[in-house]
């Protein structure tokens, strides 16, 4: 019959073949930016800053490649891409709170607003690992620290509406981790530690 012209049918193909090459592609990059995320986080929490600052560089390039491939209007909301600028913000993040002691913002990060709490809200189940590391060690300024800028990350979240979803989750999973550092100094008060 052929009411597809076989230059449309053609073309269609090669559209197709050409987005399903760049998800992959844009999936292994994903993955490269989750895996350096994850070290950046270990070595900021050995406070290996030497090796952090080379994961940091790797990561950071790493990045630039990833939103070279995300560039395209069809792949900048793809799951992989927006999964590893969550892992980058929450490893970015940890690595300046431990390292310059702040939070970088959004446009430091090269990250939208959404994607970004949502990373800044993965931060804070870090930041609870860290307090209670640094209770163990009896650095008890430095896991309040912890606290207070959880808290202060809950503040962030606290201001905004979310219709439910995921970002509904990880408000609710920064609430979690507030409580749980608040009931951790509480204790440490209550046996005179602090």
């Amino acid at each position: 019959m052929g009411l597809i012209a076989s230059k449309e049918a053609d073309s269609i193909r090669l559209d197709i073949d050409g987005l399903t090459k760049s998800h992959v592609e844009l999936s292994k990059k994903s993955r490269d930016v989750v895996k350096l995320s994850k070290e950046l986080i270990y070595a900021s929490n050995r406070g290996d800053l030497k090796t952090a600052k080379e994961k940091l560089a790797s990561i950071r390039k790493e990045r630039g490649n990833l939103d070279k491939l995300a560039s395209k209007p069809k792949l900048r909301y793809y799951f992989p891409y927006i999964l590893a600028v969550q892992e980058y913000v929450e490893a970015v993040a940890f690595y300046w709170i431990i390292a310059k002691k702040r939070i970088p913002t959004r446009s430091e990060l090269k990250a939208d607003a959404d994607v970004y709490v949502m990373g800044l809200s993965d931060l804070t189940g870090e930041l609870v690992r860290k307090a209670v590391d640094d209770m163990i060690r009896e650095d008890y300024k430095h896991a309040i620290l912890m606290k207070e800028i959880v808290a202060e990350i809950y503040g962030l979240v606290l201001g905004i509406d979310f219709e439910g979803g995921d970002m509904r989750k990880k408000a609710d999973q920064v609430k979690w981790n507030l409580n749980k550092l608040e009931d951790l100094i509480y204790d440490a008060r209550i046996r005179d530690k602090i």
